[in-house]
């Protein structure tokens, strides 16, 4: 039996549906791999639907379905979200490597507007530093990836039966995959209300030690221990998960360079503070429109190519969620996350940005703070 990894972009309150039977986080795991062994090892479209629900169970089928992981077709059942085998690796690996090769050429062409630019934000961090925030963080995985969506080559969003919103990526856990769907730069952890977030941007190769993290791990009841010190002062200062209250106290330092000892405590403890000073990049809203204006310059030089590369690759190359007929939108979505993630590599290793710190067991990220008011 293959054993897959489940990855969520949740359009919904994580906190608020954390109990809800219909939240994809509460139905995925180990009782669905033997499904999708099942499912993905037949050729497209020959997996029978009464055969599934003889073997699985009807009532897990139908969750399935309804939840957009599989999908009927006549007396089939095939995958309904983009699933990432073993066996689509090469492919994968082959074809991106060229393709973010060529779109980090087109970034260096306008290297020299993009720096002058971000030179224009005084925070005490180099060039480099704030160009892997702004340009690899905030630009790739923000107002480029918007730009992307309200132009249709991806799917940023999809409604289910359940009144839930969401897009679930599923890989099979091999080495020649994790390297796609861990090991790149792509991945975002940010605790954010409406005035500040808390946020560290890197690979997802490890359990990184960050709020966002801290706050999932709690909503689960899963707390490794070293989260347990954190997890007391949170408790009797702030009466448990309560972001809000953190977030509005991480403002008042920002702005006024006071706030309570535990929330001192605890950003010393997650590494945004150090000798009673904020260690980390912090974006104001001032900075805000030279970030805006990074992102019109990547619109400017990669927009038509990226749509261009997504559109191609979402359907035609030999993967197996274009052979289950999968959502092109859907498909592409996750192929952006791995193009971008290729190409913020490329920009570390042409050190066009700052490379981030390797921690063991956490993965390589930077730590930053982004105020909206």
């Amino acid at each position: 039996m293959r054993e897959f990894e489940y990855y969520l972009y949740g359009n919904f309150d994580a906190d608020k549906e954390s109990g809800n039977s219909s939240n994809p986080r509460n139905f995925l795991g180990k009782e669905t791999d033997a499904i999708l062994s099942l499912v993905a090892q037949q050729p497209a479209n020959t997996c029978d639907y009464n055969d599934c629900c003889d073997k699985f169970g009807t009532d897990l089928i139908r969750k399935l379905i309804n939840g957009g992981v599989l999908r009927r077709s006549g007396t089939a059942l095939v995958l309904d979200c983009p699933v990432f085998l073993r066996e689509d690796a090469a492919v994968l690996h082959n074809e991106i490597a060229v393709r973010s090769a060529h779109l980090a050429d087109l970034i260096e062409n306008g290297i020299a507007e993009i720096r002058a630019c971000c030179a224009e934000i005084q925070n005490g961090f180099s060039i480099e530093v704030n160009l892997y925030h702004i340009l690899c963080g905030m630009v790739f995985d923000g107002s480029f990836f918007d730009y992307l969506s309200e132009n249709g080559t991806l799917a940023t969003s999809r409604q289910h039966p359940s009144g839930l919103d969401y897009l679930i990526i599923i890989y099979e856990k091999c080495y020649a995959l994790q390297t796609l769907s861990n090991g790149l730069l792509c991945s975002y952890n940010r605790l954010v209300n409406g005035k500040c977030s808390l946020q560290s941007f890197g690979d997802a190769n490890g359990d990184r030690f960050d709020f966002y993290r801290f706050f999932r791990l709690m909503e689960r009841k899963n707390l490794p221990a070293k989260f347990k010190d954190a997890e007391v002062i949170l408790r009797e200062n702030f009466g448990g998960a309560n972001k809000d209250a953190l977030l509005s106290d991480v403002l008042s330092l920002v702005q006024t360079g006071r706030c309570a000892p535990a929330t001192m405590k605890l950003l010393e403890q997650f590494g945004y503070t150090q000798n009673g000073n904020i260690c980390v990049p912090v974006y104001t809203p001032e900075h805000q429109k030279h970030i805006t204006e990074i992102g019109c310059i990547i619109e400017k030089c990669l927009g038509e190519t990226m749509s261009r590369t997504l559109r191609d690759l979402a359907t035609s190359i030999d993967i197996t969620a274009v052979k289950h007929g999968v959502n092109r939108l859907e498909i592409a979505n996750e192929l952006y996350h791995i193009l971008f993630g290729s190409i913020n590599e490329e920009l570390v290793l042409r050190k066009i940005v700052a490379e981030p710190q390797s921690i063991p067991g956490e993965g390589r990220y930077f730590r930053c703070i982004e105020m909206y008011e």
